[in-house]
């Protein structure tokens, strides 16, 4: 019986790959089709013709100038990875600040912790006017500060609760023991916490960046220009209508998933080896 178990077990991992892998194989496989064979039917799963017409708008041509050439979607790219790194970084930063100070002084109390967890249920079309207002009196709309600081505003309480968790499992002897040896306060922050909590950084601050990547709706209303508008944006000019440039659509979003991808693999590198930091070597 135990190798029907194993052979159920199988079958039902491969079913869920392939529910989450296939779309992913469906984008690539379209990036790089033909025009007259983005409709065919029986569904070609594999591209009859290899083109790169799709990322360089040789297809597509009904659409006039919506296209994935280099050169229209590198000003939206370079935006959303300024944007995306700068709420990672800064995100983690106030995180681990707050998070150190609510897990070590119990600052705020547990009410604290509760209040800023509860930022995160904010809808963000709720905080898009007033923040539009803002930001139009700072003069900051259509610029990557609009966007760094009203992403920040979803991202960090979710960063800082991440950590509170991490920070808790901590021992705080460790801190105690660095106090007895002469160490102040941002001296045990820096060379005691911050390394061990390193899986709690770096998956705070991909899930940060991935979060900061992937918002529509502030780029929608805070910006106005390809000055600081973000690839979610840039992939809507495919959508016009009744019609949908499929082939520079899956182009463009196999450029726009790229990166995220690139910054995950880098971030968990850095997850790994941060489990291999110990309180006390064996």
């Amino acid at each position: 019986m135990k190798w029907l178990t194993k052979t159920i077990k199988f079958i039902l991992i491969g079913m869920v790959i392939f529910f989450f892998l296939f779309p992913v194989y469906w984008l690539v496989t379209t990036a790089f089709k033909r025009s007259e064979d983005w409709f065919t039917w029986p569904p070609s799963f594999f591209p009859q013709h290899w083109t790169l017409g799709n990322f360089l708008g040789l297809e597509g041509g009904f659409f006039g100038s919506v296209t994935t050439a280099i050169s229209t979607i590198t000003p939206y790219l370079i935006n959303s990875i300024v944007i995306a790194l700068s709420v990672a970084l800064i995100s983690t930063i106030i995180a681990a600040l707050a998070a150190y100070a609510i897990s070590r002084f119990k600052v705020g109390g547990m009410g604290f912790v509760s209040w800023i967890i509860s930022i995160r249920m904010l809808p963000p079309i709720a905080a898009a006017l007033p923040l539009y207002v803002i930001f139009s009196h700072l003069h900051l709309v259509d610029t990557w500060w609009a966007l760094i600081l009203s992403h920040l505003i979803f991202t960090t309480p979710f960063s800082t609760w991440i950590l509170i968790t991490f920070f808790n499992e901590i021992p705080q002897e460790l801190d105690e023991a660095a106090f007895v040896d002469g160490a102040n306060i941002g001296q045990t922050f820096w060379h005691i916490t911050l390394p061990l909590s390193a899986p709690g950084l770096a998956s705070v601050s991909t899930l940060a960046f991935i979060q900061s990547w992937g918002e529509f709706l502030m780029a929608l209303v805070l910006t106005t220009s390809k000055n600081a508008q973000t690839l979610p944006i840039y992939l809507g000019r495919f959508i016009t209508g009744w019609r949908i440039a499929w082939g520079p659509l899956a182009a463009a979003g196999l450029v726009t998933m790229l990166p995220v991808v690139v910054f995950s693999l880098l971030m968990q590198r850095y997850l790994l080896q941060g489990l291999t930091f110990g309180a006390v070597k064996g």
